[in-house]
């Protein structure tokens, strides 16, 4: 069995690029890699390929599309493990794209570029996220994506912002980037208000802009529901700073744990982690 942890990525404002290529396509923005991520493990098998997610079978659009493009013909036994809740603006599925491809390169003898390739042509084929696995492949805590893509064509920047602490809350259900990401009117609303929030970081990077700037960015781009506004207010008044996670009813702050469950209660998922420069990477060899 190989098995292969890749962190996970929160995306903090965005906007979209598409393009004939896939490897153009993707997003330009802001996001954090998290110390919490997804595992997967891998081994080859003479029957169907399997997958449980959390240890229930699944469909698995995303990973099935590595295995498929990475080793075509082949059968897998796979298991991917979570750490985060699932669509809600963690970038769980590239991270286990990433984990599940990377297990395949070391099983099939490919290279970590190819990995990363599959990977992100996966994300974006199946509705996924558009710049998580471009954000992941840079080994930054906070990497800043100026041009869409994975290279030769896409780029990232390092503004050496870290978080030594992050607390991370789910206030609503599920959220589909797909479903959003299709609604002509939100796609405008983003793709404007993301061109501002890039060019307002730019102007102006640091954490403190992080945070006011990812606030302006889910406003202008009318993605902030009331539940969510409510709970980010509610830290506010105490004195905490918090923005919500693209795409999910979901909110970060760099606030203890301890502090944002005295001031939203224990009704929501909390969780405590970390940002992080550590690469997506094997953890067993078969």
């Amino acid at each position: 069995m190989t098995s292969v942890f890749c962190p996970a990525h929160i995306t903090c404002f965005f906007r979209p690029v598409h393009s004939d290529t896939i490897l153009k396509s993707g997003s330009i923005g802001a996001g954090i890699r998290l110390r919490a991520g997804t595992t997967v493990h891998i081994h080859e098998t003479e029957g169907k390929t399997g997958i449980l997610i959390n240890g229930k079978d699944d469909d698995a659009k995303v990973t099935r599309h590595v295995l498929e493009h990475m080793a075509p013909g082949r059968n897998f036994d796979v298991s991917v493990e979570c750490g985060l809740p699932t669509k809600q603006g963690f970038g769980m599925s590239a991270s286990g794209a990433v984990a599940a491809a990377l297990c395949i390169s070391e099983i099939v003898g490919g290279s970590r570029k190819e990995a990363f390739e599959a990977a992100h042509t996966a994300d974006a084929v199946c509705g996924g996220g558009l710049g998580d696995v471009s954000g992941l492949m840079h080994e930054w805590d906070v990497p800043i994506r100026t041009e869409a893509g994975l290279p030769p064509f896409g780029c990232a920047k390092d503004h050496k912002i870290e978080f030594e602490r992050l607390t991370l809350i789910v206030i609503g259900g599920d959220m589909s980037t797909a479903g959003i990401l299709a609604d002509s009117g939100k796609l405008e609303s983003i793709c404007k208000a993301g061109e501002e929030a890039m060019r307002r970081f730019e102007g102006s990077p640091g954490k403190d802009q992080l945070f006011d700037i990812s606030n302006k960015f889910s406003s202008e781009a009318c993605l902030r529901g009331k539940e969510v506004a409510g709970a980010m207010q509610e830290l506010e008044n105490n004195g905490m700073r918090a923005s919500m996670c693209m795409l999910g009813n979901s909110i970060f702050t760099d606030a203890s744990e301890k502090e944002v469950r005295d001031a939203v209660g224990d009704a929501y998922w909390i969780f405590s982690t970390a940002s992080t420069a550590e690469p997506a990477r094997i953890i067993r060899k078969a």
